[in-house]
């Protein structure tokens, strides 16, 4: 090997060397400016649960209590009870087929809902019946307002 060669070579390795390390620092910057931005949105999730949980359970309707909130994966988790529901003696599938459009519609089109659907990973809408057992839940991300969902 000729001396410009090996000269040529060694640069070439120490500037291939220096862009693995850069590449290498500003992955790991990239990734601590979305941990953060992750640990911020579940600080905000759980600090509007405890807000909303403060004057739970409140009766929305004559058949609908919400039971609480909670922050759960970077989503929402919304429980209600059917206070006149017993899961025995109601057709479940038929009362989710009732419930469910409006809550799809409520989440896509509504402003109480907009913060969950632009920024958090999920909603979720959990149903009890009266005496706090599961009758079935609604989970929305995004994806579900897209133009072909609707």
């Amino acid at each position: 090997m000729s001396k410009p060669f090996k000269l040529s070579f060694i640069v070439g390795l120490v500037v291939l060397g220096l862009g693995i390390v850069a590449i290498q620092v500003w992955h790991n910057s990239t990734d601590k400016l979305s941990s953060s931005a992750r640990n911020a949105l579940y600080t905000e999730l759980l600090e509007m649960s405890g807000q909303l949980n403060r004057d739970l359970p409140r009766l929305l309707d004559r058949n609908t209590r919400f039971e609480r909130a909670e922050a759960a994966n970077y989503g929402m988790r919304f429980y209600y009870s059917l206070i006149k529901i017993d899961r025995y003696s109601h057709d479940i599938e038929d009362i989710q087929a009732q419930i469910e459009p409006q809550m799809l519609a409520a989440y896509c089109q509504g402003d109480a809902l907009a913060f969950y659907r632009e920024q958090a990973d999920f909603v979720e809408f959990q149903y009890l019946d009266q005496s706090g057992q599961k009758l079935f839940r609604l989970r929305y991300t995004a994806e579900a307002c897209a133009p072909a969902s609707m």
